[in-house]
């Protein structure tokens, strides 16, 4: 389940180790300046409407078929699939959510986007509007971190790697 979450998270920066990278501008992130920024005016909780809306993915059947297909984007959202079934949508009237569900189509949790450029900075929200993750997010790179400060994952490119370097999701 772990891994699950893991990856769905990340799914939100593929629609638009610790290593560094260098933006535009010559700024460059590391573990530490990625944390500041990301920490940067924390939203601690989600409205429960959001939450209450999408409980049940409302396009479940259609998008098990999408997915089967391997279609990435349709008329009216993304759709970004993992490994394990489960999956994540950005509708494009509001392409500050993200909602992720499991392979059932039962909502997992929700990022709230702060930017849609890079940086940018993401919140990740449990089913009862709680805050769970904290995420930073350059073109190729996303730290994602606990609440408390303490980083969790990052990822390259399309692979994720736990605080040891080991390898613990890819994303399609």
């Amino acid at each position: 389940m772990k891994k699950f979450v893991f990856g769905f998270l990340c799914f939100c920066f593929w629609v638009l180790p610790v290593y560094s990278f260098t933006l535009k501008g010559g700024v460059t992130f590391t573990v530490e300046s990625a944390r500041k920024e990301a920490f940067a005016d924390v939203e601690y909780s989600l409205p429960k409407n959001i939450i209450d809306a999408n409980r049940i993915d409302p396009n479940f059947e259609d998008n098990k078929v999408l997915i089967k297909n391997g279609v990435k984007e349709t008329g009216d959202r993304f759709i970004g699939y993992f490994a394990d079934g489960g999956y994540g949508i950005v509708y494009k009237n509001n392409l500050y959510y993200v909602f992720y569900y499991n392979k059932n189509g039962k909502l997992l949790y929700v990022d709230k986007r702060q930017t849609l450029y890079y940086p940018a900075k993401a919140f990740t929200f449990d089913t009862n509007g709680k805050l769970i993750r904290v995420s930073i997010s350059t073109k190729n790179e996303d730290y994602i971190f606990f609440p408390n400060g303490q980083l969790e994952s990052h990822w390259v490119g399309n692979t994720e790697y736990d605080l040891r370097g080991n390898v613990v999701n890819q994303r399609f």
